[in-house]
């Protein structure tokens, strides 16, 4: 095959390569891309030619790709997956007859406040759209510009270039299996879970720490058979009669009445939630009323927490 006077592929031709690799034979292909038979294959022997090199092997009037064919093939996927993603973001502002909410969220409150908070805000914004990404927005940086409009975390640090809005304050609660020993006290101190099965978050975890504090500062030492990285995990070993712990209240709540009950703990150790506003962001309307929102879900799951505790 000659070599001289190779140029780069255009669109077309990367086009065509991928559609006969993808459905295997010429004829899908150029049913697939609206061309004829006769035409991909006149395209295939240009490709090849601009090339280089030999992309298929011609047998049985059947077109078998390459060694090369196949890594030239690798590439081209990484490259049209990436375009996938860009046209279905297009596709998704373009249905978008409101606004697009982009909101980043540690997952503890994606599966609580969130949703309640959402349901209200589509009753005002019926055609919003929602984008919800289940990280911790502390770990963007504001250099490279965030990617969201609100974030929640737990913590009211200070963000360089963004508005930290406290929401609501919660303190930490005990979760016991139904029935467990410990549920005859209304509240619990370190010295109660001596001997007990306690389920721990990952040693990383900052509320790890800090009830692992509360209890070296009480001079008591638990068993810790279980490690888990959510705080759903936990309150699932926990209804599973795995053990005891100690979690956020937002969390534990949503499983009350299957199989858990909840205690207060003492010494008191809070449980913050913020939203993250960034400041080099255009603003999105519904992004306050969601903030708003937020902040009544707030009230009342306080508000049925003290009730439940007493």
């Amino acid at each position: 095959m000659a070599h001289q006077h190779l140029t780069e592929l255009n669109l077309r031709q990367v086009e065509i390569f991928r559609a006969v690799m993808k459905f295997g034979t010429v004829t899908t292909a150029a049913a697939a891309l609206g061309s004829s038979q006769p035409t991909i294959t006149r395209e295939i022997l240009r490709l090849e030619d601009t090339v280089g090199f030999t992309l298929f092997e011609r047998r049985r009037q059947r077109l078998h790709p390459t060694a090369r064919a196949m890594k030239l093939y690798h590439e081209v996927q990484a490259a049209f997956v990436g375009l996938e993603r860009i046209n279905e973001y297009v596709n998704q502002l373009r249905g978008a007859y409101d606004e697009v909410l982009h909101i980043s969220t540690l997952p503890a409150f994606a599966q609580t406040i969130l949703p309640a908070a959402l349901a209200r805000l589509a009753v005002a914004h019926p055609n919003v759209t929602m984008r919800i990404d289940s990280t911790d927005p502390r770990d963007q940086s504001p250099i490279s510009g965030f990617n969201f409009d609100i974030g929640l975390t737990e913590s009211i640090n200070i963000v360089p270039d963004a508005e930290v809005i406290a929401l609501g304050q919660f303190e930490q609660v005990c979760v016991l299996p139904e029935g467990h020993r410990l549920c005859a006290l209304p509240v619990l101190g370190p010295e109660d879970f001596v001997g007990e099965a306690f389920v721990s978050l990952g040693e990383y975890d900052p509320y790890r720490q800090l009830i692992d504090r509360a209890f070296d500062a009480a001079g008591v030492s638990r068993r810790m058979p279980i490690s888990v990285q959510s705080s759903h995990a936990a309150c699932e070993m926990v209804c599973r009669g795995l053990g005891v712990t100690v979690l956020n209240p937002l969390t534990a709540l949503s499983y009350v009445g299957r199989g858990v009950e909840l205690r207060r703990f003492r010494p008191a150790l809070r449980f913050l939630v913020s939203a993250i506003c960034p400041a080099n962001r255009p603003e999105v309307g519904t992004g306050k009323s969601l903030v708003r929102h937020l902040r009544a879900v707030c009230v009342e799951t306080r508000q049925r927490l003290d009730e439940l505790l007493g």
